[in-house]
């Protein structure tokens, strides 16, 4: 598969206030378990997530789509990691019957606001056909972050 120009290549950015202290809203990205549990969305069921949350650490994450039983790995390499503020990972992906064409970096910056948390989540070198996706798989996830950390669901 051809690899997307340099040029191009997009950033989705969004910022989001989650109603959690920065301690919790850090795990929910850093623990498999808690991770597992959002990380999906509503339309995947969680198959597998490992982390090993380190500089040149990895995460994988296995989904099934629940409509189509379509199953997709995603995995990625950790470039940053500073607890309570800061990560960034490579991001790939591979389903049965394609794969990614490069490598995205998602970037995560952890705001403590007390008892909320602000985060900045930039998901760049992307593809132009991934950007609409992108834009509603991550809503969606965060979504559903937001749901269970009101629920005290994710502590």
């Amino acid at each position: 598969m051809m690899e997307a120009l340099k040029e191009d290549l997009k950033v989705f950015e969004v910022t989001r206030s989650f109603s959690a202290p920065v301690e919790v809203v850090y795990r929910a990205f850093t623990k498999a378990e808690a991770l597992g549990r959002w990380g999906v969305g509503k339309t995947y069921d969680n198959l597998a997530v490992d982390l090993d949350v380190r500089p040149g650490g990895v995460i994988h994450h296995r989904v099934r789509a629940k409509e189509s039983g379509d199953e997709w790995t995603f995995f990625g390499v950790y470039e940053h990691v500073e607890p309570n503020k800061k990560l960034a990972y490579t991001f790939d992906w591979k389903s049965d019957w394609r794969e990614s064409p490069t490598p995205s970096l998602v970037t995560l910056t952890f705001h403590d606001r007390g008892q909320t948390t602000e985060l900045e989540l930039v998901h760049s070198r992307l593809p132009e056909p991934a950007m609409s996706s992108t834009e509603t798989h991550w809503a969606e996830f965060l979504d559903l972050l937001e749901e269970l950390l009101v629920k005290k669901e994710i502590a």
